[in-house]
């Protein structure tokens, strides 16, 4: 028992096969489990999914207790990697806090329900994975002591402008990319080329040049960026109506994302 009080200390969110890898040994399936069942039993740890289990803190109750879903998403996946909003929350930049979490992965698999939020799978960008390069501006933060990987701030500026719905919506999704304090303009760069949409370029191109002063951005970097604009106007939501044409970017935005002034109006 002493082993697996040692990993449960380390591993709030665990599967059973890191536990087996852990403390098993050459001991069988069987007796690697039986530790697991008796905290199961005990209300130290709570079952979150098939295999998968989270430490109860002391003092709770193991039905009403909700495991943080950003640990959960690390063990659903070996390949996860935290996107959208939560990459938002988990780099500090959000304006909100979500139930939800998104994550990359290689293979789909279904939602997943938990605390009254759900956990989805979303396929990396398919130019990412045509040339095998999924991991792209992901890097790896620390979360409750548990190391996460995640979206870095080029990559989430990116995705949350590609899909805004999965950012919490275009308003939560602009108000929180202001929160961003430094870009690599070459990393956001590299994305936007390996993504090939020329509707990304507009809509990275418009936020970066409202945010020019703070970031840093110079004109020969939008001048790049307009370059690769829509031919034709183009909507930063998909399927959006209404909103204002900003022209140098050929992008309608919603009428919230003003062109004068650097910040949204709300």
């Amino acid at each position: 028992m002493g082993d697996a009080q040692q990993f449960f200390r380390t591993h709030p969110v665990f599967t059973l096969d890191q536990f087996r890898r852990a403390v098993g040994g050459r001991a069988t399936a069987a007796t690697t489990t039986a530790p697991v069942k008796y905290h199961v039993g005990r209300g130290t740890l709570r079952p979150v999914e098939k295999s998968v289990y989270a430490v109860v803190p002391p003092g709770l109750d193991a039905k009403q207790f909700v495991p943080d879903r950003f640990l959960v998403v690390a063990v659903l996946r070996e390949d996860a990697v935290l996107a959208y909003h939560s990459a938002l929350e988990l780099l500090g930049y959000a304006h909100s806090t979500y139930r939800d979490a998104y994550y990359f992965t290689g293979r789909r698999r279904k939602d997943l329900r938990l605390g009254g939020g759900t956990l989805r799978a979303v396929l990396h960008p398919k130019p990412l994975r045509d040339r095998g390069d999924e991991g792209y501006g992901v890097e790896v933060r620390e979360r409750l002591g548990v190391k996460v990987r995640v979206t870095g701030p080029e990559r989430t500026l990116v995705d949350c402008l590609s899909v805004p719905r999965y950012a919490g919506g275009a308003e939560e999704a602009l108000q929180s990319l202001q929160g961003v304090p430094i870009l690599s303009l070459d990393r956001v760069a590299g994305y936007l080329e390996r993504l090939g949409q020329r509707r990304l370029f507009a809509a990275v191109g418009a936020f970066l040049e409202r945010e020019a002063a703070r970031l840093f951005v110079p004109p020969e970097f939008l001048d790049r960026l307009a370059r690769e604009r829509p031919m034709s106007p183009t909507y930063l939501v998909r399927a959006g109506r209404g909103g204002q044409l900003l022209q140098r970017w050929n992008l309608v935005v919603p009428s919230q994302w003003t062109t004068e002034g650097s910040r949204l109006e709300v």
